[in-house]
């Protein structure tokens, strides 16, 4: 298959007939002080956190799909460690679902909200610009960037609002407490839907005030 795209966890091939495919990789992204999901810096590699990030994400998937979310999920063999997906228009947005204070936002906003304060689902949406370290965007500027009309943003929101909360009930049932969740979403035949992956490379998660990282949330959640 042709590579389309590699990415520092994932690299995306396409497969023909309207569909791609994404190989999970160990790769991890962090900064000087350790393992961040929401780094832009690849540090390293940890066994088993492909298939973890893989196994995860078909988990939610298959969750979406029974609740009538739009996503690009169509299959995936965790032999070879690859997820089948139908082809999207990229958007070059990221969506960050935030519950608590937490990681960028403390070091933008620390003058007027402390570590761990509720934010109560307050969606954040960023430019996927390394270069540019990941700019923060307001509706009206990604209108004015012809990236999608004003309704197209509301209903991004909306369809992030419920993947998240749909997340956060299902590890609040397994004892775990979501902190914040990143979405990417793109466009299929004019549809937005949510896509790439949806696993502990995109989400914090905490147990009784404790991180749990990719590996021991994909075991919780899949065991």
């Amino acid at each position: 298959m042709k590579l389309i795209y590699q990415g520092k966890t994932k690299n995306i091939y396409d497969a023909g007939d309207g569909l791609a495919v994404l190989y999970f990789k160990d790769d991890v992204t962090g900064t000087e002080e350790g393992i961040d999901p929401g780094a832009n810096q690849v540090i390293g590699q940890l066994e088993g956190k492909g298939i973890a990030a893989l196994r995860t994400s078909r988990y939610f998937f298959d969750l979406f799909t029974r609740k009538g979310l739009p996503n690009h999920y169509v299959s995936c063999d965790e032999a070879e460690r690859t997820m089948t997906v139908r082809k999207a228009q990229w958007l070059g947005l990221e969506f960050i679902c935030r519950y608590k204070a937490v990681g960028s936002f403390v070091r933008r906003y620390g003058k007027w909200i402390e570590e761990g304060k509720p934010l109560a689902g307050l969606v954040e949406i960023t430019v996927k610009d390394d270069e540019r370290g990941d700019p923060l965007i307001n509706d009206e500027g990604i209108v004015a960037l012809g990236i999608l009309s004003a309704e197209q943003v509301a209903e991004a929101k909306s369809i992030v609002r419920q993947a998240a909360g749909l997340v956060k009930e299902e590890l609040a049932r397994l004892g775990l407490e979501l902190l914040d969740l990143k979405f990417e979403l793109g466009l299929v035949d004019g549809q937005l839907m949510i896509i790439d992956d949806v696993s502990g490379d995109n989400m914090r998660v905490q147990r009784d005030g404790n991180p749990v990282d990719s590996l021991e949330l994909s075991r919780l959640i899949c065991s």
